[in-house]
């Protein structure tokens, strides 16, 4: 959207158009997130469980590009960004299940950290958290 600007100066009208965003649009970038175990719960267990990862880290490679991202080669997240945080959602059939899964991955600017949390049929969630770099 342009806005056009005009100044009277000694009889003298000067007009400028200037360019105003109507939307932020998420930067590329691209972020490498270690965790080193996830956590998981479902109306069906007792009690959470843990899932230590192999080698002592997992890794999520996350790509972002055109305002929507990649993440460890799985397309279709969509990014909002704001000062503070990058948030990427994603909600896909389950093709075992045939519900729907939904996947959300929030990484915090100030330092790098990062929850994720997906939620599968029948409402099992798994919750990651850790860094990125």
């Amino acid at each position: 959207m342009n806005t056009k600007i005009s100044l009277l100066a000694a009889g003298v009208v000067f007009t400028a158009s200037i360019a105003t965003p109507l939307t932020a649009v998420a930067e590329d970038k691209q972020y490498t997130c270690s965790y080193t175990h996830a956590s998981y719960t479902a109306p069906f267990m007792k009690a959470p469980k843990t899932r230590n990862c192999p080698e002592g880290r997992c890794i999520y490679s996350v790509v972002i590009k055109n305002g929507s991202a990649v993440v460890n080669g799985v397309s279709g997240f969509t990014v909002k960004q704001s000062d503070e945080q990058i948030k990427l959602t994603r909600t896909a059939k389950d093709p075992v299940m045939g519900g729907m899964d939904k996947t959300s991955m929030t990484i915090n600017k100030s330092d790098m950290s990062f929850q994720s949390v997906k939620t599968t049929t029948p409402s099992i969630v798994l919750t990651t958290q850790g860094s990125c770099s």
